[in-house]
């Protein structure tokens, strides 16, 4: 069992040079017990271990309440963790707390009128055990008892006992004058066989004579009994906000002074505090310096309510994003702005391996001119020999300060062999595991050199603590855009079914080529890229739909060898308006880009093309961008794909036919843009072939 102290000010936190020593943050005690974590209460000192957590990656953890005042849960909006779908928070509470249970209290303080997210919508998996006070449980192997205190409103103590030793925190507890009461009684019989107690101590004998009632202890008031029952650490807390680090010194000599004659190692707890025992199995502690933060690079609302702010609105935005390719880069571009990164590449786990899902680099490809390395096809195998791979296996994040100074001591090595290619220098990597449901691994996250000055320097920790709450966020993300491309493709199965030349590769590619065509095409217009990348993703998705109204056209003309007539024929361009009608109530946000892809994507530019509808047909930039840009993706890609009636065309032949047609059938800046990104679309044809 290892005890840290986080939080020991009374009533309200402070902050000041006055008060780094002791600390200035209200209560809250971590407790690791093996494989469990406990803390106590919910003070502000959680917030930091919040952030501190979340860079560790999913989440478990016990939270104890001893009481419902405010000092004791103000930290609780601020715990990261909470925000967190990977996070397993197990809430034991007193059954009397706040009067109607630890739910309505925390519900209370998260009202709407008091902070932006309501406690019943928390993604956090949060399970709450309600006890009366005075009873015990088990949290894995170690005994946690309870016990009532004397405090306005009601307090429970904890006494966890593991590894041979038992550490007991008192909550705020009143020592009357007499103390003949039974709940005086219970909590001196409660300190008996105590190893080290950290007790409520706000006052000296002065001020508890004006303060009675108030429910906190005179020092005095606790080495006696502590000697009686046997306690054999005492550390004094709930400090006073209004003392300084040198009052608080002051008390301590005071009180030494007082009580030195007693078997009783006495101190002033202090934040930083680590209570362990040691190798030769005496319990003993250990202060850490209270360092102040490294500074951070990132904006000046780097606070606890700015991160919050900051991952709401980042939750909000990823839930616009339906696509895949989209939502990748969306989750990329976010990590990098957070870290400064020069680079990044996001790998999605397959049966193989780790695939490369998604990669930006601004310094070799910024742009669109990244769009062709999106495509590749490469797999890093899933074991310990890559950074990625030693993430995606365990789980941890691996933050290194130079790739070319890995330490023989780690199992992963870098391969140079991009740099060499290239001439690029990876200096820094931040590697984050990007967790869906129930813990599973869905990927991984490698941002690349943090830069500063034009210069690679360090990813910090802060922006790892960043990095990390976005991984919580993209993880859920990603499995809502897996189960909506899962639904896309079973829905373009059953068009396959009917019409063979409708493959699984044909419409990826279909899809692929027309989101890169509007993205150039969005490019030279310069369209916003926030727009560019949510109607990026729209049209991928409405492009894989372009011939789904084919499942209602009669086989006898769908698979038909031969040519068809002239009333088969019109029958066959009767898919456009089918497939059309099967979006027309709008209930998804891309349903209006399918209606004009499906509808129009047989329209001509010279106006001589076809809807399957009576209307005339519609010419020139009157046919819908989306429509025009599926055009010339979906004529290309059936020119270099084998029919039963054709070979494939050579790419360069099948291009020379678009350039031919631009002006008639094309729009000819969407030709020009297609031939500006051709290596992409090569790259497109690469990744998703015919089987």
């Amino acid at each position: 069992m290892e005890v840290y102290l986080r939080g020991l000010r009374g009533s309200i936190p402070v902050a000041s040079v006055a008060t780094q020593r002791y600390g200035g943050n209200t209560t809250c005690v971590e407790v690791r017990l093996g494989e469990e974590r406990l803390v106590i209460d919910a003070g502000s000192g959680l917030r930091s271990l919040g952030e501190e957590l979340m860079v560790q990656g999913p989440v478990r953890l016990h939270l104890c309440f001893t009481h419902a005042h405010w000092d004791h849960l103000l930290g609780f909006p601020m715990f990261a963790p909470i925000f967190s779908p990977h996070t397993e928070l197990i809430i034991h509470a007193p059954s009397t707390i706040g009067g109607s249970g630890i739910r309505a209290v925390l519900a209370g303080i998260m009202d709407r009128r008091y902070f932006p997210v309501k406690f019943e919508h928390l993604p956090a998996h949060i399970h709450i055990h309600e006890f009366e006070p005075g009873e015990s449980f088990a949290v894995g192997e170690a005994k946690v008892a309870t016990c009532p205190t004397v405090h306005p409103g009601g307090n429970v103590a904890y006494a966890i006992t593991h590894d041979g030793w038992t550490f007991l925190f008192t909550g705020d507890h009143e020592w009357r004058p007499q103390a003949t009461d039974p709940l005086s009684l219970g909590v001196e019989r409660f300190l008996r066989g105590v190893t080290v107690a950290v007790v409520d101590a706000q006052y000296t004998d002065d001020e508890y004579a004006v303060r009675q009632g108030w429910g906190h202890s005179a020092m005095s008031a606790w080495p006696e009994r502590a000697v009686r029952a046997g306690v054999q650490i005492l550390l004094l807390s709930h400090h006073d906000p209004a003392r300084s680090d040198e009052d608080v010194d002051a008390l301590e000599g005071l009180i030494r002074q007082r009580f030195g004659d007693l078997p009783l190692d006495i101190r002033m707890a202090a934040e930083g505090m680590e209570i362990r025992r040691e190798d030769n199995g005496v319990v003993g502690i250990r202060q850490q310096p209270m360092i102040p933060q490294e500074c951070s690079i990132l904006p000046p609302n780097n606070t606890a309510q700015g991160v919050l702010t900051w991952l709401n609105a980042l939750t909000q935005e990823l839930t616009r994003y339906a696509d895949m390719g989209t939502l990748l880069d969306r989750i990329l571009l976010e990590g990098r702005r957070i870290t400064h990164a020069d680079a990044g590449t996001i790998f999605l786990v397959e049966s193989e391996g780790l695939s490369f899902a998604y990669t930006h680099n601004d310094t070799l490809f910024p742009g669109s001119a990244a769009s062709k390395y999106v495509y590749s096809s490469a797999i890093l195998p899933m074991n310990h020999t890559s950074v990625a791979g030693y993430v995606a296996c365990t789980g941890k994040t691996v933050n290194i300060p130079d790739m070319y100074r890995i330490p023989d001591t780690e199992p992963y090595r870098f391969n140079d062999a991009f740099d060499k290619k290239t001439g690029y220098r990876t200096v820094s990597t931040l590697t984050v595991p990007l967790f869906g449901n129930k813990t599973s691994i869905l990927g991984v996250m490698q941002l690349i050199n943090s830069m500063e000055d034009g210069k690679a320097r360090p990813f910090t920790s802060d922006m790892q603590m960043r990095v990390s709450l976005l991984a919580s966020q993209a993880g859920a993300a990603l499995e809502r855009g897996k189960m909506t491309q899962a639904l896309l493709l079973r829905m373009l199965k059953m068009a396959e079914l009917r019409d063979p030349r409708e493959t699984g590769a044909h419409v990826q590619r279909v899809g692929s080529y027309a989101a890169e065509i509007y993205h150039r095409w969005a490019e030279r217009h310069g369209v916003d890229l926030d727009q560019l990348r949510y109607t990026k993703g729209m049209i991928r998705m409405a492009a894989m739909l372009h011939d789904v109204g084919k499942v209602g056209i009669p086989d006898a003309i769908l698979k038909k060898p031969g040519p068809l007539n002239d009333d088969e024929l019109k029958i066959m361009r009767s898919h456009c308006i089918l497939g059309a009608a099967l979006f027309a109530d709008g209930t998804w946000d891309v349903d209006g880009l399918v209606r004009d892809v499906v509808l129009h994507h047989h329209q001509k530019w010279d106006g001589t093309g076809y809807t399957g509808t009576d209307d005339p047909p519609l010419a020139g930039e009157a046919i819908p961008l989306v429509a025009r840009i599926v055009a010339v993706a979906d004529v290309y890609d059936a020119l270099c794909s084998r029919r039963s009636y054709k070979s494939a065309w050579k790419p360069e032949d099948a291009l020379e036919t678009l350039r031919q047609s631009a002006g008639t059938h094309f729009d000819p800046e969407i030709v020009q843009c297609f031939e500006e990104i051709f290596d992409t679309i090569e790259a497109i044809r690469a990744r998703y072939p015919d089987q």
